[in-house]
């Protein structure tokens, strides 16, 4: 308990206080650092806005204003900002991941494991196959050299690439619920007294009423397609992780140092992320599930009170509740209960990922994963005793961070992304032409993660079909996955950064390989959502319709 307290109180914002008698000192900002402020969070939501809706990608708007902005370019933000927004924006990426389990669909996801699994490994071995290919056999660059561009290079961006997917499902929604809406109003304009004009054909039939119009195709990441990519996005990041943990310990290796360790380092985060995959099941089922479930409690905590129940705690309601009063019970209370179980259980999940040897966002996708399964009852119920209908996390996550993620801790992780881009580096004529080629072999080695979608079709074709409809059907969903797959961010510039070293810790990356592997990251970032919105606009029906849908 000591050496705990010790360790709390040795960080250093308990130190800096000691010195003012235990107070921070108050001091307006000025009217510079106000507008510097303001003017940044509004124009990463105005680029996004703009590049949504032109080009389906304002991530790319975001990482270029972060650059503007940053040390790379302009350097208006001070560097003491830059490492707070980067805290923050980590913290929206954490977000963007909960919420990609949150949304997730349990049972398609345990379906399509082991196609997930499949396109994770080609996705995982192609890129280090090529980087040794090209890097060391072509470029003349060191062995080890080649291994961590690999390492870097094998990663999906997972936050990434569930923005995309968020930014084309928003977009693709609206103009379908739009014309619908037009196509009723018109109708009911021609309809007087229940009577169709005959001067005017109707568009659609009077059965086609709002309740009976077709109903929009489901958000990519609630599909079948959609969930096969996130999964294995997660398994390219944790094996991205694995490979980044063992680049310090080539490092020493190449140092002469000892590296007595080198087999737990390698073996650590493969064994705490698969033991943390097979015991968050059993403690969702057996235990936090029962608990959640025991006198209905979670409904009656996370739901709106309903006429006639009791909602929360009857002695917690006498305390606070006064005489006549009836106020308790309102969806924001309820929305508050939800949002703290939600933080209390991604805490849980991140800090134990951590502290394990796994990745925070492995854990923070487990605990989305765990949340979902705890909203949905054990077996299906014909009572209305079934609580799923009136309880649901997504909503009350939708509701309450939702805003809050979209306009400012999302659009800073993003920005973060391009501040740690060295841009004026990256000119040099011989690292970019070597980058540029370097990085179209890597976008090939991740689009080829979505050939077991077409192989996968092809083994496991239906009995009423012929074998070139699977095939057919599959193109454009293998595309999707592949595509989406391309872009590397947060966790490509980190490994590459690790491989790099900083100051007297060694490094395996020299300059010259570092910025080549970095027009690499970058240039598969850029092109991966652009790539994503036009596959998606362009062949909406066939990938989430069909077989994939």
């Amino acid at each position: 308990m000591s050496r705990a307290l010790h360790y709390i109180f040795s960080f250093p914002f308990y130190t800096a206080s000691s010195d003012n008698d235990g107070s921070f000192p108050y001091h307006e900002p000025g009217v510079v650092e106000l507008l510097i402020l303001l003017s940044f969070i509004f124009f990463l939501n105005v680029v996004r806005t703009v590049a949504d809706y032109y080009l389906y990608a304002g991530i790319i708007a975001e990482i270029v204003l972060g650059m503007v902005y940053g040390d790379p370019l302009a350097g208006i933000l001070p560097s003491d900002w830059e490492g707070t927004f980067t805290v923050l924006g980590y913290l929206g990426l954490i977000g963007i991941v909960f919420e990609g389990g949150l949304s997730t669909d349990l049972s398609l996801l345990v379906a399509n494991l082991p196609l997930s699994i499949l396109c994770a490994c080609v996705g995982i071995a192609l890129p280090v196959a090529f980087s040794f290919a090209l890097l060391y056999a072509g470029y003349n660059y060191h062995p080890l050299e080649a291994f961590a561009a690999g390492a870097a290079l094998c990663s999906t961006s997972l936050g990434t690439t569930l923005m995309a997917l968020n930014s084309v499902t928003n977009s693709l929604a609206s103009p379908d619920t739009d014309s619908n809406m037009v196509k009723v109003e018109k109708e009911q304009a021609r309809t007087v007294n229940g009577a169709v004009s005959a001067a005017v054909p109707p568009c659609i039939p009077l059965s086609d009423t709002p309740s009976t119009l077709p109903p929009p195709p489901p958000p990519l990441q609630k599909s079948r397609i959609g969930t096969i990519l996130i999964s294995a996005a997660v398994l390219d990041d944790v094996i991205g992780l694995v490979l980044s943990s063992l680049v310090p310990a080539l490092s020493s290796l190449s140092s002469a140092t000892p590296h007595t360790r080198l087999a737990w380092t390698v073996v650590r985060p493969l064994l705490a992320s698969a033991l943390m995959a097979a015991i968050a099941p059993l403690v969702a089922r057996f235990v936090l599930r029962p608990a959640f479930r025991f006198r209905r409690l979670g409904e009656r905590w996370c739901a709106p009170r309903q006429a006639g129940r009791l909602w929360g705690s009857t002695r917690l309601l006498r305390l606070v509740s006064r005489p006549g009063s009836d106020i308790w019970g309102t969806q924001g209370h309820a929305d508050a209960v939800g949002v703290t179980l939600m933080i209390l259980l991604v805490s849980a999940f991140a800090a134990i990922a951590f502290y394990t040897g796994s990745s925070v966002l492995f854990g923070a996708y487990l605990a989305g994963l765990t949340v979902t399964y705890l909203q949905h009852p054990a077996k299906a119920r014909p009572s209305d005793d079934t609580p799923a209908p009136k309880l649901s996390f997504e909503a009350t996550y939708a509701r309450t961070v939702g805003p809050l993620q979209q306009a400012l801790l999302a659009p800073l992780f993003f920005a973060s992304i391009g501040y740690g881009i060295p841009f004026l580096s990256l000119w040099r004529p011989k690292v970019l032409w070597r980058g540029v080629l370097y990085a179209l072999l890597m976008a090939a080695a991740k689009l080829a993660a979505g050939l077991p979608v077409v192989l996968w079709a092809m083994c496991s074709r239906t009995p009423n079909s012929s074998r070139a409809s699977p095939i057919k059907e599959s193109l454009c969903p293998a595309l999707f996955i592949g595509v989406a797959m391309v872009a590397r961010g947060e966790i490509g510039l980190l490994i590459a950064q690790i491989a790099r070293g900083a100051g007297d810790a060694p490094g395996l990356l020299g300059d010259e390989v570092f910025l080549v592997c970095i027009w690499a990251i970058l240039l598969c970032t850029l092109f991966s959502p652009i790539g994503v919105g036009y596959i998606v606009h362009r062949w909406q029906h066939h990938i989430v319709h069909g077989i994939w849908a």
